[in-house]
């Protein structure tokens, strides 16, 4: 009877999908029948697109979680609710959450991230907080602009008037 409540309080610790401490306006629920989970697990999907919520989930990862809610959705299919499964299933279950969530929580576009590091030029450390999502858009825009700087430059073709070849500044941004 212990394992069952461990079990569907597992569920709707963990399908509160990573809901971070600083975002209060969202409602716990549980997800211990099949239907409840089908809700769950599509918003977990529709999260994971561009624009949503665990957009930077990294492909593998991706792939990952698709297959763990494959397999919770099968244990569901089977047993109906968390309160009719068998003890093996229900651990899996909860393992198979534990993955999903451990990944969505790493990957919450809204977690705030807080660092204290000294600036350049200086010795004193300033704490400075932002998102994983503002944390990887800049990574991505960082990555972006080094491609741009190593694609091979324009040259035009050396002339009499000036023997070697000129470069071609296409101005900000391209």
């Amino acid at each position: 009877m212990k394992t069952i409540i461990a079990v569907a309080v597992a569920l709707a610790a963990a399908f509160n999908l990573a809901s971070a401490k600083e975002n209060y306006k969202e409602n716990a629920f549980n997800a211990d029948t099949r239907d409840k989970f089908e809700s769950v697990s599509s918003n977990v999907r529709k999260e994971l697109e561009e624009g949503g919520r665990y957009e930077y989930v990294k492909p593998e990862e991706r792939r990952q979680i698709e297959q763990k809610l494959t397999d919770m959705a099968a244990a569901f299919n089977e047993s109906g609710s968390v309160q009719t499964m068998k003890e093996d299933t229900k651990i899996k279950l909860f393992n198979d959450q534990e993955v999903v969530n451990s990944i969505l929580t790493k990957r919450d576009r809204d977690r705030v991230i807080c660092k204290k590091n000294a600036p350049i030029g200086s010795h004193i450390p300033v704490t400075s907080c932002h998102t994983y999502g503002q944390e990887e858009d800049a990574r991505r825009g960082s990555r972006n602009e080094m491609e741009k700087w190593h694609q091979a430059p324009c040259m035009a073709a050396p002339s009499a008037a000036s023997p070697r070849p000129l470069a071609c500044y296409s101005g900000p941004g391209g």
